[in-house]
């Protein structure tokens, strides 16, 4: 079915969660006003609970969606709340928009959303609870959300999805599109985005040239603070489900509880970097990390893991990917465990061992546009430099060395991981334009 709004219930407005303070904040909640579609009209019902015994005010304003939001901010005369009493919001956006409300008020208000598509007789036939964007769920800047769980079926269950920058400033955003066995259904985009806006996509999997499939995802991620969400719908039907980013399995909810990849042996020292930490651009292709070990501890075992989506390659020799090390300004004294590079024409993977001229180097996996869990383990006890491929939680590819160096450890300088280089170097040796790196862990066990 061909659909002309220009936005349809579910791939409505734009969330903002601005920083709050002790005296007021704001969430953002997408909204429709008695919007039509396939002739079953869908309203957005918002509720403003006081928890205080005193009242409170708020107010706010509607944001139409595909505008830049800072021209047209404008928020109403205040609204107030008895103690302890709750508000429906109606008459807060013209009949037939749809776009984002914003409520800025008191900290004791609760707000609460739920969409309801309703038949021409009034009766409701689905409804479904609307995401509320505040401080405590808005994602980072290069951070990543996941939507999952995503489908289009040949029985009117479609998918429209939504990106929001939630910032002043203009923004890019990347989209990777993927099936349940992690084949890519849209290889990575990159979109820009006004300031405080939103991008919609109807039927987004149907764009994509997509008939019928189940269980695909979305990666999504923006150099500014962002959100996202899918809906899986069917017009006029009972299906009515918002995607939110996914949870993580990044720590345990109740200590000393669930399992873990590593770091759980006691002394270990665990360093995260979630979310994107380098989109790899021109002028800015190059980050490092000091890591926190103890100095002077000796450490027997570094596991340095991280996701990593390959653009393309360079016409250069290599690509400059990563390295393990501990700097000094004076040479003698500088030590490097490993360095990471690929040969471009052929995809070879190159460690350099760390010391002059020792080398390994055999055929990698790497593919442009293409998408990688990366394990890297140095081990003094073995020893062994080990760098391992994962594509959808399989092991596809090892390499493997003798580690040169059994002092594992920080001193005067810290123990230091880096990410593709600031320039081309020596003629040969090119940054990683394009590449994305995320969710950078790195766990150090002691002697």
């Amino acid at each position: 079915m061909k659909r002309t709004l220009a936005c349809s219930l579910f791939a409505i407005g734009a969330l903002f969660a601005a920083v709050s303070s002790l005296a007021a904040g704001e969430v953002f909640v997408p909204f429709a006003s008695n919007q039509s579609l396939a002739g079953t009209t869908y309203r957005t019902k918002v509720w403003v609970t006081n928890t205080g015994n005193l009242a409170r005010m708020f107010s706010t304003a509607f944001i139409p969606s595909g505008v830049d939001g800072t021209t047209v901010e404008k928020l109403s005369a205040p609204i107030s709340v008895a103690p302890n009493a709750t508000v429906l919001l109606t008459g807060i956006a013209p009949a037939g928009k749809v776009g984002m409300l914003e409520v800025s008020g008191a900290p004791q208000l609760e707000v609460e959303a739920r969409i309801e598509a309703l038949k021409g007789d009034g009766t409701v036939v689905s409804s479904a609870t609307v995401p509320v964007v505040a401080k405590g769920n808005v994602m980072a800047a290069k951070s990543i959300a996941y939507l999952q769980g995503l489908e289009r079926s040949t029985q009117g269950v479609l998918t429209d999805f939504a990106i929001l920058n939630l910032s002043r400033t203009q923004t890019q955003c990347s989209i990777a599109v993927l099936r349940a066995d992690g084949t890519a259904i849209q290889q990575t985009v990159l979109l820009n985005l006004l300031p405080f806006s939103h991008r919609a996509f109807n039927d987004v999997l149907s764009t994509l040239a997509v008939t019928s499939v189940a269980d695909a995802h979305f990666e999504v991620s923006c150099d500014q603070q962002f959100f996202a969400y899918a809906n899986v719908y069917k017009v006029g039907g009972p299906e009515a489900n918002f995607v939110t980013p996914s949870a993580g399995l990044t720590d345990d909810v109740v200590p000393g509880g669930g399992g873990s990849s590593g770091g759980d042996t006691t002394g270990d020292v665990v360093f995260t970097v979630p979310g994107i930490f380098l989109t790899a651009r021109d002028g800015n292709s190059y980050t490092y990390y000091d890591l926190p070990a103890t100095q002077g501890v000796q450490y027997k075992r570094a596991v340095i893991e991280f996701d990593m989506h390959i653009k393309g390659f360079s016409d250069l020799l290599f690509t400059g990917v990563t390295s393990f090390r501990r700097p000094n300004k004076t040479r003698d004294l500088r030590v490097l465990y490993y360095g990471i590079q690929i040969v471009n024409r052929n995809s070879k993977t190159t460690i350099d061992l760390g010391n002059e001229g020792l080398i390994v180097k055999t055929v990698g996996p790497w593919k442009s546009n293409h998408d990688y869990h990366v394990r890297m383990t140095y081990d003094t006890t073995i020893p062994q430099v080990k760098l391992e491929a994962i594509e959808n939680g399989v092991v596809t590819y090892t390499e493997t060395g003798l580690a040169q160096h059994q002092d594992l450890s920080a001193n005067a300088s810290p123990l230091e991981v880096d990410f593709g280089q600031t320039g081309i170097a020596d003629g040969a040796y090119a940054p990683p334009i394009g590449w994305i790196f995320a969710n950078l862990r790195v766990v150090l066990t002691p002697l």
